[in-house]
């Protein structure tokens, strides 16, 4: 029985051995005389690196995307909560108004009390005289009508109550920013009130204020531009290229991209966005470069094998590649070489790699320059691949003759003189 078991272990083995030799020496068949190789001086390589062609936008990328001018169309329509910069001014300054500072002189008054200063005319439109004589409204009236109006005033306190009046400098009713409120109102406060502008453009806005500081100043001057838009999105940071090619501008909808350079991508946002905006200007660059990679694939000696994908960015070389992976990793062999992609499909295009020449010597002959869509391949170590698969063909083996020893053995001790008292004769 025992001569059986060798014989059949020696016949697999013998079978084994001969399945391995048959796979190693097709594999060098394959490699070494199917598979043309392409020249290697005409590969670009560590110290002679070529330029890659203009970058095309390509799914999963992601850009990164800057709208560097966003100022809405001339036919954008205020809403709710956006924020203007309204500036009125006068052109004629024969009413007076609130901000304008007046100056006053009387000289009738008492040391005590002297009147002779300048007086600013507050938001209600008047001035404050200080005690005993209390304060005058003016805004509205001419500069005449505010003397007498003074004058009138202070003869209740003062015998001679002539005043002299002049503008010391003239104010600005209304500068400042103003949001629109929640019923679409900007507020500007007495003596002006509030004046709806929700829904209007900038234009109709300006014509609408214009008929309201009218009922205050003879020829107003206005100015107004819109700061911050509430139906505007700020356009800026990350934006992933989706499987159909396209990228998501928020609101503003989606724009394809894919087969595009940075300069053209660049360009089809603008057109997206001068929808809304008024000549928008897009800084366009690529922050993750994820569609243009190359494979650093490691056979394994019998355990399967191992596939590693990096990105292109344009100046990885074999030895970058490699110390990616923390070098040549265990049970693999200096055999290595580069298989890049062909246009025809009967052809492999194949650089191999001298690896002592390129460590130890630093030659930069076989130092290529790595390409999108490149395969470095590295090879098993045949002995160690030899070993791995006879150990699998053998584990089986000895999980069967083990499981017959110990059924074996237990039959043994479970029979005999065993069963019928331990083996004593005298049964004590």
């Amino acid at each position: 029985m025992i001569q059986r078991i060798q014989l059949f272990t020696i016949a697999m083995l013998v079978t084994c051995l001969g399945g391995c030799g048959a796979l190693r020496s097709k594999s060098r068949l394959g490699v070494k005389e199917t598979v043309p190789t392409i020249r290697p001086d005409s590969a670009p390589r560590e110290l002679c690196k070529a330029t890659l062609p203009m970058y095309q936008i390509e799914p999963p990328d992601i850009l990164d995307i800057e709208v560097v001018r966003l100022v809405p169309r001339s036919d954008y329509r205020l809403n709710t909560t956006d924020v203007l910069r309204i500036r009125v001014r006068r052109d004629s300054i024969d009413r007076l108004a609130p901000g304008d500072m007046l100056a006053l002189r009387v000289p009738g008054a008492p040391a005590v009390a002297s009147l002779d200063g300048n007086f600013i005319i507050q938001s209600d439109g008047s001035i404050s005289l200080g005690n005993p004589y209390g304060s005058v409204r003016l805004s509205g009236l001419r500069l005449d009508e505010a003397q007498k109006a003074i004058e009138s005033q202070l003869e209740k306190q003062l015998v001679a109550s002539n005043a002299i009046v002049a503008i010391a400098e003239a104010g600005v009713p209304v500068d400042g920013e103003f949001a629109l409120e929640i019923d679409g109102t900007v507020d500007f406060g007495p003596p002006y009130g509030s004046v709806n502008l929700d829904g209007l453009t900038l234009e109709d806005a300006k014509k609408i204020l214009m008929e309201c500081f009218q009922k205050h100043f003879d020829e107003p001057n206005i100015t107004i531009n819109l700061l911050q838009a509430s139906s505007l999105q700020q356009v800026v940071g990350e934006h992933l290229v989706g499987p159909d090619g396209h990228i998501s501008l928020g609101i503003y909808g989606t724009v394809p991209v894919v087969g595009l350079t940075l300069e053209e991508a660049s360009f089809a946002i603008e057109q997206k966005l001068s929808m809304v905006l008024d000549e928008p200007r897009v800084a366009t660059s690529v922050l993750a470069y994820n569609s243009k990679l190359f494979y650093v694939i490691t056979q394994g000696p019998g355990i399967g094998d191992a596939v590693f994908r990096f990105p292109v960015t344009g100046g990885e070389t074999v030895l970058d590649a490699l110390s990616l992976i923390q070098g040549i990793p265990p049970g693999s062999s200096h055999r290595m070489w580069i298989a890049r992609p062909s246009p025809k499909s009967n052809e492999y295009q194949v650089l191999p790699i001298d690896w002592n020449e390129l460590t130890s010597l630093a030659a930069t002959t076989t130092n290529y320059q790595m390409m999108p869509g490149d395969r470095l391949y590295i090879q098993q170590d045949s002995l160690v691949a030899f070993d791995n698969n006879l150990a699998k063909l053998i584990a089986p083996l000895e999980r069967i003759l083990g499981f017959s020893i110990l059924g074996a053995e237990t039959a043994t001790r479970l029979s005999g003189n065993v069963l019928e008292g331990g083996g004593n004769p005298r049964r004590f």
